[in-house]
């Protein structure tokens, strides 16, 4: 089932113990909270889509006096294009190929595989309401398309995600989460709007209405930001049910994705 590396993280100004490993044929990175060997205490998982920039990630927690009490585990796809698209399209750009859409066998090994295995050995929180999926770009419109297809995630991150992917705006219309009570956050920066790409240029346009969709679907107000991520009135982040937040970033589709990263985790952790 796997092949794992331990080493440990010292580059954020914290000891951090990272596995790498390989769990139902994809490439895995586990990340432990300090203090995960002194006891048996059980941790909320985040799971991502894709690699994750650990060291900046870890640096920008350290900046903003947060201690991670929680299991990040990163899973790398076999094809970043194949893997985090639900269906296919054309293809991107001129010269590429075109994305196959194999997100549903994606989530499916995910759900089935790899969050059983981490249940198994390690000591999570294996219910929904500690368990948050998140992603980058495609990984975030795959974090989101898996609401529809599995109901073992009470927390969806999707960050700068491509949900000007083709019919996705309608998808998200006519279908309906699997879990009413999931927390939903979007983000994403000011400028992508700007993209060069007349579909991509549409971001912004469907990220809006998929945030409508969803709140109106899923029954709360809409908490919208500008600046910092975080619990709102001091209340319990584990309360919320059914949150849809959407908070706009500075720049373009790369800019400080280690910060958009540490702002979805400040807005599930509280």
């Amino acid at each position: 089932m796997r092949e794992q590396e331990d080493f440990n993280l010292e580059e954020a100004g914290a000891v951090q113990l990272v596995q790498e490993l390989q769990i139902a044929g994809l490439c895995c990175m586990v990340v432990l909270p300090q203090d995960y060997e002194s006891g048996l205490q059980r941790y909320p998982v985040l799971y991502v889509n894709g690699e994750i920039p650990i060291i900046e990630v870890m640096t920008e927690l350290r900046k903003a006096g947060v201690s991670p009490g929680f299991i990040i585990l990163s899973v790398k796809p076999d094809s970043w294009n194949d893997d985090f698209t639900p269906w296919s399209a054309p293809a991107f750009r001129k010269g590429e190929t075109a994305p196959q859409g194999r997100a549903k066998d994606y989530i499916r090994r995910l759900t089935e595989e790899i969050k059983p295995y981490m249940d198994a050995n390690y000591h999570t929180k294996p219910e929904p309401a500690y368990t948050a999926l998140s992603g980058y770009s495609l990984g975030g419109l795959t974090a989101l398309y898996s609401m529809y297809l599995t109901n073992c995630f009470g927390w969806i991150c999707s960050l700068s995600g491509s949900l000007w992917y083709d019919g996705f705006c309608e998808f998200v219309e006519e279908e309906r989460p699997l879990r009413q009570d999931v927390n939903v956050y979007l983000s994403l920066g000011k400028k992508e709007r700007l993209s060069r790409n007349p579909r991509m240029g549409k971001v912004a346009e469907c990220t809006e209405k998929v945030r409508q969709t969803l709140e109106a679907q899923l029954g709360r107000p809409q908490a919208e930001k500008t600046g910092k991520a975080g619990g709102q009135n001091g209340t319990d982040e584990r309360g919320r049910v059914g949150e849809v937040c959407l908070e706009w970033n500075e720049g373009g589709h790369f800019h400080e994705t280690a910060k958009r990263f540490v702002r979805a985790i400040l807005w599930w952790n509280g």
